[in-house]
Formats: structure tokens, C-alpha cells, sequence
């Protein structure tokens, strides 16, 4: 799962919002999805590159008291985009 890389549907479209949040909407199912800070900066990553584990060391390095559980907060989050169908 470390090694794992994701990318954006090409069928979501993103805005973001004040405060650093998001909001998605799948163009094919009209489902809108929003996103605090975190989960917003977690889409910017996902370009297709990068692993998950990198995804966590950027996300680290962004914020200033990152959860010692953050893989599992990253992994969990991915999970809910895939089962959307908001990544690949």
C-alpha cells in the first residue's frame, strides 16, 4: 500500500475554497463531496507519481502538528475517494 499510487478521476472537477477547503463534484453522478484542509491538500498530490508514502511525507511537511496516525488518516481518506470513484 506504501508504494501504491493514485490519480484523479478525470471525470471530477475541484474548486477550493476559503480556508484551505475543497469541494469535488463527479461530473457523472452529480455527487458533490467536500474537503477540510487536509483533504483538500491531499487531491493537489494526487497526480498520478506519487506514492502513497510520499503523499504523507508532503502532507507532514505541510502542516504543523501532524497526527501520529497519519498514514492511516491518508490511506483511509484514499479509500473514500476510490470507493467514490474520485481516483483511480
Amino acid at each position: 500500500m506504501e508504494q501504491s499510487v493514485s490519480a484523479r478521476n478525470p471525470r471530477v472537477v475541484h474548486s477550493r475554497l476559503a480556508h484551505g477547503e475543497a469541494v469535488l463534484l463527479h461530473l457523472d453522478s452529480g455527487a458533490y463531496h467536500e474537503l477540510n484542509p487536509i483533504g483538500a491538500a491531499i487531491w493537489d498530490l494526487l497526480d498520478g507519481h506519487r506514492s502513497v508514502s510520499q503523499i504523507v511525507d508532503e502532507i507532514r511537511a505541510q502542516i504543523a502538528d501532524p497526527p501520529d496516525d497519519l498514514f492511516d488518516v491518508v490511506t483511509d481518506f484514499l479509500a473514500e475517494l476510490r470507493q467514490g470513484d474520485l481516483i483511480s
